[in-house]
């Protein structure tokens, strides 16, 4: 017993770093996605313009016509996927916590779908109040769903997610082939509100996101298809313990890094110049098709790019930490990885800030806007989380739905540790009275 002691201690100091390249990966992502997010969902842009789908070219704008390949190669199927892989690498975190403290797997197991069943909470409340295109509500369902195979091997795990992908790829690439041969008229390249009603009041907003919530349940099979294989590679990556030695896996990691730069290259390149004009403008819908069916494969990419790129410095934290000592990265990345540690404050701000800035029944700020525009708006938001995270950061406070989120995944007194059976608490609380 004092073994089984002494080796969870020692457990418990070797995770006790926090890691530093998840949380600067989710506080990078969060731009990306409400990038994405602004031109697809939130400003309603209905027009013909080039490159409508990112926001569109105003004038002839160059600069508008920049941000609309950039936003082709960066943002659209590229921050989801990531912030998918670490979903799975949380997951995986957290099976991996819950096993040090010697919870049996039917624990475990009850833990995390309590845990993602609160989260799937937040998104359905989420996507009535705020956001029609909440991910929340499919994370918390494809969570509790790798919750449920947490006794597999991994092996097993990796043929399940490997065929999932392969299989919705096809489909995918079957898609957009199709776009070839279907004459899709002036909706390639229309704006989102060629496909959205025209929102009139937050009423009428209210009950489009209701009529979407249904629909986003209704759709979860299809999405578990595209998004649980990145899920479970995240989940497995944790498992394995790639984060705590990314040297033992350098190739691996690097192998993804260039599978995500020429996904980025060869299909979100010629898809933003196609979408202005400097390819033909016919195959816009082509890359469209081919980069939402294999834009999936870019989140482990950036992922592995980023816990790369962090790695020399999460070397100096460690061995700073072994001396006695701290060392602190530069500023800016301490700044975005604090907004990671909240990253869904900060997704749930997003939308409270777009819906404010954005809507055609609020300050309508995007209308008249071309890409460069959408851009400048997105990213001023980002800067306002930024701001909220270092603030709650220098007050060692958690974002505000985090705190919530944990007080009720795991109560007042939070997680065991160690496990004891529900027996043993009960005679242990009457002998305490």
């Amino acid at each position: 017993m004092a073994d089984d002691t002494t080796s969870r201690a020692a457990a418990r100091t070797a995770v006790r770093t926090r890691i530093l390249a998840p949380d600067v990966a989710r506080g990078l992502a969060l731009l990306s996605i409400g990038w994405a997010n602004l031109s697809t969902a939130w400003a309603l842009s209905d027009t013909d313009a080039p490159g409508a789908y990112f926001g569109g070219v105003v004038d002839g704008s160059l600069l508008d016509q920049l941000f609309v390949v950039l936003s082709a190669m960066f943002a659209h199927v590229r921050g989801l996927p990531m912030f998918t892989v670490l979903l799975g690498f949380g997951v995986g975190l957290i099976t991996m916590s819950l096993s040090r403290r010697m919870y049996p797997p039917k624990h475990a197991r009850r833990a995390l779908l309590r845990r993602y069943g609160f989260l799937a909470l937040f998104g359905a409340v989420h996507l009535v109040l705020l956001f029609y295109g909440d991910i929340m509500l499919q994370y918390g369902a494809l969570a509790m769903t790798v919750a449920l195979m947490i006794t597999l091997r991994d092996k097993t795990l990796l043929w399940i997610g490997g065929v999932l992908l392969g299989l919705s790829t096809l489909v995918g690439l079957a898609g957009a082939v199709a776009t070839m041969v279907i004459d899709l008229g002036d909706m390639a390249g229309a704006g989102a509100g060629a496909w959205m009603p025209d929102f009139s009041g937050y009423a009428h907003y209210l009950g489009f996101n209701a009529s979407m919530l249904a629909v986003v349940v209704f759709s979860l099979p299809a999405t578990a298809m595209s998004l649980l294989p990145l899920v479970i590679l995240g989940f497995v990556a944790a498992r394995r313990g790639v984060h705590r030695n990314p040297r033992a896996y350098v190739r691996h990691l690097w192998a993804w890094v260039w599978v995500a730069v020429a996904i980025i290259v060869l299909v979100g390149l010629p898809w933003g110049l196609s979408s202005i004009g400097v390819l033909p403008a016919a195959w816009e819908p082509l890359f469209a098709g081919i980069n939402a069916a294999v834009g999936y494969w870019t989140g482990p990419g950036i992922a592995a790019a980023v816990l790369l790129a962090c790695q020399p410095l999460q070397e100096k934290i460690q061995a700073a930490q072994e001396k006695g000592e701290v060392f602190r990265p530069a500023w800016p990345l301490r700044v975005v990885a604090a907004l990671g540690k909240r990253s869904m404050s900060a997704y749930i701000l997003q939308s409270i800030l777009f819906l404010i800035l954005v809507l055609p029944f609020t300050l309508d700020l995007a209308d008249g806007l071309g890409a460069a525009g959408y851009f400048l708006i997105a990213f001023g938001v980002w800067v306002v989380s930024l701001l909220g995270a270092w603030l709650l950061e220098a007050a060692a406070q958690p974002g505000p739905f985090e705190r919530v989120h944990r007080r009720l995944s795991y109560g007042t007194s939070g997680l065991q540790d160690p496990w004891v059976p529900e027996e043993h608490r009960w005679a242990e609380q009457r002998q305490s009275s």
